[in-house]
């Protein structure tokens, strides 16, 4: 009975570690600015400061939340840099609108809004996407906590099961 109980363990322990993996690559949505949205900011490093200890990967997306006239382009560094006044992008409406963009190449990215003065008060910020095919992917933050506290869990389990 005993070895029986230590295989079944195994065959737990070996499902839960398989379902770490899945989690941990999981993509994430990323809301822009949290509750603030896509909005100008106060603080001219606002939406750098946000970016600044995110990991951001390929698949990952992230979400604007634009209230009244609003706009959100993807640039080149140079225009980034320079605030340059674009004309494509996504625009915000009346109202609240919510935009949707899934990360799908690694590299850097730069997010303006080319609208009035909005890029030179600080609506704007650049990111690195990673890429998931990297050797040792870099698992989300609250992936790695809940993970551990499961781990944690499941190892408690087994030791006093096997006793």
């Amino acid at each position: 009975m005993g070895r029986r109980n230590m295989v079944l363990n195994m065959v737990g322990f070996s499902i839960f570690a398989m379902a770490f993996v899945i989690i941990a690559t999981e993509a994430t949505e990323y809301t822009v600015g949290d509750g603030f949205g896509w909005n100008t900011p106060t603080n001219v490093t606002f939406y750098q400061d946000w970016a600044t200890n995110k990991t951001f990967l390929v698949g990952d997306t992230l979400i604007f939340n634009m209230t009244g006239n609003q706009m959100v382009s993807d640039v080149s560094k140079a225009d980034y840099d320079n605030c340059t006044k674009v004309v494509s992008g996504f625009a915000g409406t009346e109202g609240v609108t919510v935009f949707k963009l899934t990360l799908v190449t690694s590299g850097p990215r730069y997010f303006i809004c080319p609208i009035d003065d909005d890029c030179v008060r600080g609506q704007k910020f650049s990111i690195n996407v990673e890429s998931t095919n990297s050797a040792a992917p870099k698992p989300h933050h609250s992936v790695i906590s809940q993970s551990v506290g499961i781990f944690a869990t499941l190892a408690v389990y087994l030791l006093t099961n096997a006793l």
